[in-house]
């Protein structure tokens, strides 16, 4: 006997209809998918960040004069 609250009103789960159940699994569904995009944008993101700072990097060290050629 699972309760679910929508808007401020308490349902029994057990009571839903067959299509209750299935639009209440399909909601649950998307609300997984949509954590795991959610995870996998962030884990991009910062990922992308450290190669740009990477780069930076790696780009300020070439283009340093070279102080043992003088």
């Amino acid at each position: 006997m699972a309760k679910l609250t929508l808007d401020d009103v308490e349902y029994d789960t057990d009571d839903f209809t067959d299509k209750e159940v299935a639009i209440l699994k399909e909601v649950q569904y998307n609300d997984s998918v949509k954590r795991q995009l959610e995870y996998q944008w962030r884990c991009v993101s910062n990922i992308g960040e450290t190669l740009v700072k990477e780069l930076k990097v790696s780009l300020q060290s070439t283009t340093e004069p070279d102080n043992e050629a003088a």
